[in-house]
């Protein structure tokens, strides 16, 4: 096994050298219109389509006067503004004629006179320049010269008319610096947003979206993002489905979460109505930001959406597939029917899946453990491995995306050994984390590693100085009414079975038994034979040391074989770690009750809903000795 996983970890290695200098690489060799792609291009003919009144800068030819080429190469800074843009005008055709780049040499001079006397040109002939600069054969970079100066020139020109000009002649210029694919270079197009927010809830529709899809486009929120939020609710009756889902890519790209839940509802009903007819990246935009944004009581709503959703999965994209089985994750929602043929339809297409959906398939799988009558989930866990091997690029360009999945294939029972151990091996994790400290999944992938055994696994392991590390920064506090934590619903029913149980038994103790779960559980060893409870070992580590406590940590080493010693673990399922209105746990809860039972501990679950119905003491001690009699014989 350690063979392979050299040779694996070999093949990765030569490719590594590629890879990580075209990611990290310094050199500026960029596209010109680099941030272009196909969400936002749709998102903008979406605008440039439409009826309604936006502010496009449609395409035209370029409004040429007459000029001879002595105009751009033998360059007058005398002439008036009119004359000079006109000789740019057919500097720019000649260019675009005859596949010239504007970097020539020749060009040098009248590019740097037409900057100096940008602030001249008045703004329609400052638009008529940034349309014009698109027109040009495209340059090998935006740092090019002639071509930097000129945009740069041009930035700084139209900053300096963003107070006089009003919202429309705003939206305007914005959207010509996102058609020349420089709006996220520049300063404008931030700085033009910056105005536009501060009347938000007094725009028009038409002007809501526009900025709104300038926000997606940048990545950043402006001001109080809640003013859209409180313009939408005003007007989401007048506009169109693709409309809300610009509006959508906005909300989400800018980590802002809805809180109107009338809102969200209203999202939710317009959705659901129209599913026959929505678009792919419609469908994917509201997906997300309903994803992002819903709470529970958005339950109803959603669980409507997500049986409205079946009918569509052959008709979408796999993509768009995908983000209907994530869109109840945050909610621990599903409709099983839904995900089973979402699962088979990866299961036709997994070739054509990237490694990011690969991982967030691999989510699905392992936090609705779904056990479905086709056996499609388990056909897919054990094909992704294979898969994997095939995509050494993309692990090397997202490594902690094949860490993440190597995790959520633990949870369905699937454990390769060979990628395991390339997760593990500390160069590929110092690529992946780059010297830092691992990250969470790297905790259950070695607890994994140790639980599967030496025989088994032969591969690295994290050090013991970053188990201490990742146990201190990755497990939450032991929960104490006179903490200076606040206790969480959980937390506050785990104290109150301590406090319950302690009538009853003595030496309680809370633990983190599994340390790559963040939440301790409640620790009771017991004696069969003399019928009362033991303290545990003397020894045995201390809290957050990110050790795995088995029963001889618990026990101490002359017990732990003892078959009458039981080692019983309470562990509280909260609503998080059961699937809604299904009889399931999580799969990280399922995983965990049982690595507990291949430990030698006996696990006893109680769930949060159980324990809130009862409200005296003695009913509580009642339940605690009815399930531990039941779980663990004692």
């Amino acid at each position: 096994m350690w063979t392979s996983v050299n040779c694996l970890w070999r093949s990765v290695g030569r490719q590594a050298p590629r890879l990580l200098y075209r990611n990290i690489r310094t050199s500026v060799v960029l596209p010109a219109k680099i941030f272009a792609d196909k969400e936002n291009q749709f998102a903008h003919s979406i605008l440039a389509e439409s009826l309604k009144p936006y502010h496009i800068l449609r395409p035209t030819d370029i409004p040429l006067q007459e000029a001879t080429t002595d105009g751009y190469l033998e360059p007058n800074r005398n002439l008036s503004p009119d004359a000079l843009h006109a000789n740019f005008l057919a500097l720019v055709q000649h260019c675009a004629g005859t596949d010239t780049q504007i970097s020539e040499p020749q060009f040098d001079a009248f590019a740097r006179i037409y900057c100096e006397q940008m602030h001249h040109l008045s703004d329609d002939q400052l638009l008529d320049t940034l349309r014009a600069l698109g027109q040009l054969p495209t340059p090998e970079s935006t740092k090019t010269r002639n071509y930097m100066e000129l945009w740069n020139t041009l930035d700084i020109e139209c900053c300096r008319r963003i107070e006089r000009w009003p919202t429309g002649q705003l939206l305007l210029v914005s959207d010509a610096w996102y058609q020349l694919g420089l709006a996220r270079i520049g300063e404008y197009v931030w700085l033009a947003l910056k105005k536009l927010g501060r009347k938000v809830r007094k725009l028009p529709p038409e002007q809501l979206v526009q900025s709104m899809f300038l926000c997606n486009l940048l990545r950043r929120p402006v001001f109080e993002m809640f003013d859209f939020e409180m313009n939408l609710a005003r007007c989401i009756d007048q506009m169109t489905l693709q409309e809300l889902g610009v509006m959508a890519m906005g909300f989400f790209k800018t980590q802002t979460q809805i809180r109107n839940p009338e809102l969200i509802d209203q999202l939710f009903a317009r959705l659901t109505r129209e599913l026959d007819t929505v678009e792919d990246i419609t469908l994917v935009s509201l997906l997300k930001v309903l994803r992002y944004s819903s709470k529970l009581p958005q339950v109803e709503p959603l669980i409507r959406l997500l049986r409205a959703l079946e009918p569509q999965v052959e008709r979408v994209s796999l993509l768009a597939c995908l983000h209907m089985a994530l869109l109840g994750c945050e909610l621990q929602t599903c409709d099983d029917r839904l995900i089973e043929r979402i699962l088979q339809r990866f299961e036709k297409e997994l070739d054509q899946a990237r490694l990011k959906d690969m991982e967030r398939i691999g989510l699905v799988m392992a936090l609705f453990n779904l056990e479905s009558e086709s056996g499609v989930e388990r056909r897919l866990a054990e094909r992704l491995p294979d898969l994997m091997r095939q995509r050494l690029d993309e692990i090397m360009r997202y490594p902690r995306c094949f860490s993440n999945c190597l995790q959520f294939l633990t949870m369905r029972g699937v454990h390769d050994v060979e990628l395991l151990g390339v997760a593990l091996e500390p160069r590929f994790l110092q690529h992946a984390y780059r010297g830092a400290l691992p990250g969470r999944e790297y905790f259950h992938l070695d607890g994994c590693a140790r639980l599967l055994g030496g025989d088994v696994y032969k591969g690295s392991l994290l050090t013991e100085k970053q188990l201490q590390q990742m146990g201190k920064l990755y497990t939450q506090y032991i929960p104490d009414r006179e903490g200076r934590f606040k206790l969480n619903k959980t937390d506050r029913i785990l104290v109150d079975i301590r406090d319950a149980a302690s009538d009853l038994y003595r030496h309680l103790s809370f633990k983190h038994i599994l340390p790559q779960y963040e939440r301790c559980d409640l620790v009771l060893c017991y004696d069969r034979r003399q019928q009362r409870a033991l303290p545990i070992a003397a020894d045995c580590p201390q809290d957050y040391s990110g050790v795995i406590l088995t029963r001889r940590h618990l026990l101490g080493a002359d017990r732990e074989h003892d078959e009458h010693l039981a080692t019983v673990i309470v562990v509280v399922a909260g609503w998080n770690n059961v699937i809604r209105d299904k009889d399931r746990h999580t799969g990280q809860l399922a995983m965990k009750l049982k690595q507990l039972k291949q430990l030698g501990h006996q696990p006893v679950v109680i769930y949060w809903h159980e324990w809130r119905e009862l409200e005296t003491s003695a009913d509580r001690q009642d339940f605690l000795k009815r399930r531990l009699r039941q779980a663990a014989r004692i």
